[in-house]
């Protein structure tokens, strides 16, 4: 990880002289609290903006700025935002913390640990080396091996980011096997970005494929107290997600081709790290009953009725069961990333300020009113691709659904569309994360190996940026009118 903390850290800074340098984080913290003291001191209350909803905004422009600049470490800024709200008295005291009330947000908890547990059994790693073998050596088969792993950790790794980390040491393994020199092999590249922008596209479909989801859901149910099933998320983004994800892969195909046809050593490396491993043991046996029986009851839910973050938490009971399950809470905890469990926790209470306060309704009205002349379906459109260009000032998907969705979702209630729908499909595209090398963890994950230029991430996640909002607005025509979705 040498070598993606150095790529990061060249990116978050930039000289001005010879010998000092500024920080993109300190200029970040300067403009977010510059920002935060305008609005507060320098925006007049009116009818449709109250003293509440103003100091609201402020926090919200200020966890945006912060956010967009990585300004602070992502647990720190969580707990900037939720004591902001408290101390401005932008919200009670109890509602700055409701967000960590939230089911949502505890079904991030419950996927990593399902994630870990799948990790120290070895089970993944199987999966995937098998995967490999089946293609036989072919460097097109191998492409198309590598995106059917994903699709598989799409539904048992909740997050991207983890399923790019445990592909890499795989890849790394395959270049290896055919002597790849490091940075010259477009079937290396290639595998790479199936990886991390074909993988991205499909944690769309899947409600605990990626943190944002949960995320999405948590804000539609304080906007509008309905929930969204994992099964009703899959129903309506599923099948979109996975099919891009499996075209991606034939426009990575275009943009790398393999320089050579057959990879007559990679079979020998399978075989290599399958011996290692040694037979299926029993802990691998063991996780995977428990996950097949919760993604079973996942994709029931709308039969049984029993909430997706309560079956989640069997499964943990279940996986850190002493004597029976494969790993103790000690290793489970240290697994958990809790800053963006803080992180996330503080945008949600902050999203229900947005719309408790009319703050949201009010910025819908401000930057939203000139798509009101517009089709609900074409304003839909324009936001797929509005939101796609914001990537530029976002680090991740997590963070601009958290800012933008309170806004979409107080947008769709003036214009009278469902917002539950509007936010849902909003939500599956703040995920186009793709243009540069801090647009998403794993394109910087990708870009610290050394086989990718900056120019290549760009060239080819700007391909993807156009394609992924090019899809999805198909979608709207199409898929989405099929199944009865009505803006």
């Amino acid at each position: 990880m040498g070598k993606v903390e150095s790529e990061i850290q060249q990116r978050k800074s930039f000289s001005v002289t010879g010998s000092f340098v500024i920080s993109k984080q300190l200029i970040g913290r300067i403009l977010a609290i510059v920002a935060l003291l305008g609005i507060m001191f320098f925006v007049p209350t009116s009818d449709s903006l109250s003293l509440e909803a103003k100091k609201v905004l402020a926090v919200a422009v200020f966890a945006i700025i912060v956010w967009a600049t990585e300004a602070f470490n992502d647990a720190v800024s969580g707990l900037i935002i939720v004591f902001l709200l408290a101390a401005l008295k932008a919200t009670s005291a109890g509602d700055a913390f409701i967000g960590y009330s939230k089911t949502s947000l505890w079904l991030l908890v419950v996927g990593f640990i399902m994630a870990a547990g799948l990790d120290k059994a070895g089970l993944s790693k199987r999966i995937a080396l098998h995967l490999i073998s089946l293609a036989g050596g072919s460097a097109k088969r191998i492409y198309w091996a590598i995106a059917t792993v994903m699709a598989i950790l799409t539904f048992l790794v909740p997050s991207i980011t983890a399923r790019t980390m445990l592909m890499l040491p795989i890849i790394l393994g395959i270049a290896k096997a055919f002597k790849a020199e490091t940075g010259k092999s477009n079937i290396v590249k290639a595998l790479f970005f199936i990886v991390a922008f074909s993988g991205t596209l499909m944690s769309i479909g899947v409600l605990t494929a990626h943190a944002a989801n949960p995320v999405t859901v948590g804000l539609i149910a304080q906007a509008t107290g309905e929930n969204i099933s994992w099964s009703e998320w899959f129903r309506v983004g599923g099948p979109p997600a996975l099919v891009s994800g499996f075209l991606s892969v034939f426009l990575i195909q275009l943009l790398w081709p393999p320089e050579i046809k057959q990879i007559d050593n990679s079979q020998k490396y399978v075989r290599e790290e399958l011996k290692k491993m040694g037979q299926i043991s029993r802990d691998e046996k063991y996780i995977l009953l428990v996950f097949l029986l919760t993604l079973a009851l996942w994709a029931t839910d709308s039969i049984h009725g029993i909430n997706s973050t309560v079956v989640g938490m069997v499964a943990v009971i279940f996986i850190l069961w002493p004597g029976l399950g494969t790993m103790t809470w000690k290793e489970a905890q240290g697994k958990v990333p809790w800053n963006v469990f803080i992180l996330y926790g503080a945008g949600l209470s902050m999203g229900g300020a947005m719309v408790s306060s009319g703050a949201a309704n009010w910025l819908a009205e401000n930057t939203l009113s000139p798509l009101i002349g517009f089709s609900n379906q074409m304003q839909l459109i324009i936001l797929i691709w509005i939101v796609t260009v914001l990537q530029v000032f976002f680090t991740g998907g997590g963070p601009k659904t958290t800012a933008l969705t309170p806004i979409i979702l107080a947008h769709a209630i003036s214009i009278g569309a469902d917002p539950l729908i509007f936010a849902l499909i909003m939500g599956m595209n703040m995920q186009h994360q793709y243009l540069l090398p801090v647009s998403n963890m794993p394109n910087a994950v990708i870009m610290g190996t050394g086989e990718l230029k900056s120019t290549e991430l760009i060239r080819t996640g700007a391909v993807f940026s156009i394609a992924g909002a090019a899809f999805f607005t198909l979608m709207v025509f199409t898929y989405w009118n099929w199944i009865g979705i009505s803006l």
